[in-house]
């Protein structure tokens, strides 16, 4: 396991990447996984990288920084947009949140509303199907492109993704909560990746970056009631990724982590 606190955290994970993908086999892809609690920034490293890792590959000057597009409630990052030649693609595991209706057929659907972002509340099975599909060898017959959902912000639900996994698309990045959790089923998937990047982030820091956020967004009428919704919520998925977390390759520390450079920490 590699431990990255360098100033530029992007540089650093894409340099890692780059390496490993001078050894993956033509008929091959490498697989990436950012994974990191609630607030800890997996989509703040996740889309730069990805565009980084496209401008070293084809050997042009990386777009102009964008905002990301973070839904307040569950922190989900919409991916920029694509030129059309990119041998990278990032993916967000939100885009596999079951949906509203799904929900409501639950056997408890106000504890699967009231928990959205919970890892039950993933439709798992899906995703398995998306990743062993990324396996399949490239020659002597590429396969067609492979559809994959994202998340409607409008409709605060999953969407089918315009731009679909290509036979060009090399590199893939999954960024998520839960794509290295080590949970049954869960753990199957954390297994398939080359490259396991976990983004480290101390609770507080991540509990007062989600509470902002969230408040900002009107999701709740108060500062209260939005830190009550975020420690029921999202700091027990927070905690439930750090505490079944599979084996990471690499771990990075955010540059505005406050404890980052402190003596003894990592």
């Amino acid at each position: 396991m590699v431990s990255l606190d360098g100033d530029d955290d992007v540089t650093a994970v894409a340099d890692k990447i780059l390496q490993a993908f001078k050894s993956t086999p033509d008929e091959g892809r490498l697989l990436v996984a950012i994974a990191g609690p609630p607030g800890s920034g997996k989509s703040t490293l996740a889309y730069p990288l990805t565009d980084l890792l496209n401008s070293r590959l084809l050997r042009r000057p990386p777009p102009a920084p964008q905002p990301t597009d973070n839904d307040a409630s569950t922190g989900i990052a919409s991916p920029p947009v694509l030129e059309g030649d990119e041998l990278a693609i990032c993916v967000g595991l939100d885009g596999w949140h079951y949906s509203r209706g799904e929900l409501d057929g639950f056997p408890d659907p106000v504890e699967a509303h009231w928990r959205r972002g919970a890892a039950f509340t993933f439709n798992l099975p899906s995703y398995l199907t998306f990743l062993t599909s990324l396996r399949l060898p490239l020659s002597p017959n590429p396969p067609k492109g492979i559809p994959f959902p994202t998340f409607d912000h409008a409709r605060k639900d999953p969407a089918p993704s315009p731009n679909p996994i290509l036979p060009r698309h090399r590199i893939v990045l999954v960024e998520g909560l839960y794509t290295l959790l080590d949970r049954p089923g869960w753990r199957d998937t954390a297994e398939m990746y080359d490259i396991r990047v976990f983004v480290d982030c101390t609770r507080a820091v991540c509990r007062e970056r989600v509470i902002r956020r969230n408040f900002a967004a009107g999701i709740v009428e108060s500062l209260d009631k939005c830190a009550e919704r975020v420690d029921a919520v999202d700091m027990v998925n927070g905690e439930e990724v750090r505490n079944h977390l599979f084996n990471p390759t690499h771990i990075v520390h955010p540059a505005d982590e406050p404890e980052r450079h402190q003596p003894g920490s990592s």
